[in-house]
């Protein structure tokens, strides 16, 4: 049985900015007359951030065993490809604790993060915390495809304060759930996930917005095909994901965008 992952703090990078810009509003201290709209759960909206947040998993899944070319250890100092250090723990075939990777006797890793910001710009503050615990499996022997599977959470707080309404907050919470996701160890020749899901539910929470407390949320399901071009599925909607898409550019289309 593998134990349950530490919990290291590590900081902020790609995800939490572009789920606050997508779901929270993109100006947080130039509020519209029609404030509800900067809480945006639409299924364009939400595809996106669950994209963005799949390409950043795949690329901590891309950097979780040591001695891989260019991917650094997840329980080293650092790392290379903007990766934070994370906690690691290595298990043998019988599922004992190791004290150091083999790369002959190692058969899983458990890894885990969390990050972590604040912001205050305006009359606006605001906090982003994320967390993973993955494992990693197949690593024993002669590999060929490795196995990852594990959880995380997200949760977004904006708040505006001192106005002539009043303080309002908006808190964005997504969970997600990695399901045995395959991947190549041999990342030139197949660099794309062979198979396996991410499920993502996000909600947001409004309190004493324009129109009052509400509550909305949205399951994405992201399948994996072993090609570039991913499939999400958000509430009955579905979307192809470009999983080489870079920070910043949209990975989500409805429909198929080939």
């Amino acid at each position: 049985m593998i134990k349950p992952p530490r919990i290291r703090r590590t900081p902020l990078t790609r995800l939490t900015p572009l789920a606050l810009a997508a779901l929270l509003g993109t100006a947080a201290c130039d509020e519209s007359p029609n404030e509800a709209s900067a809480v945006d759960l639409s299924l364009d909206a939400v595809a996106q951030v669950a994209a963005d947040g799949a390409i950043a998993d795949l690329s901590y899944m891309a950097a979780s065993v040591p001695g891989d070319a260019g991917a650094g250890s997840p329980g080293g100092p650092g790392g290379d490809r903007g990766m934070p250090p994370r906690d690691a723990t290595f298990f043998d075939a019988d599922g004992n604790e190791m004290d150091r990777y083999d790369a002959e006797l190692t058969a899983a890793i458990s890894w885990s993060h969390e990050r972590s910001v604040e912001f205050t710009r305006g009359q606006t503050s605001g906090s982003s915390t994320r967390t993973r615990s993955m494992t990693v499996t197949g690593l024993l022997g002669e590999e060929t495809e490795r196995t990852h599977n594990g959880t995380g959470t997200e949760a977004t707080s904006r708040v505006r304060v001192s106005d002539e309404n009043g303080t309002r907050s908006y808190t964005m919470q997504s969970t997600t759930v990695t399901g045995d996701v395959v991947r190549a160890v041999d990342r030139e020749a197949q660099p794309w996930p062979l198979s396996g899901t991410i499920t993502r539910a996000t909600s947001v929470q409004v309190v004493n917005g324009p129109n009052g407390d509400a509550n909305r949320s949205r399951t994405s399901v992201l399948t994996f095909n072993g090609t570039q071009y991913a499939t999400m599925v958000v509430d009955g909607e579905t979307f192809e994901v470009d999983l080489a898409a870079r920070p910043g550019q949209r990975a989500a289309e409805r429909g198929r965008r080939r």
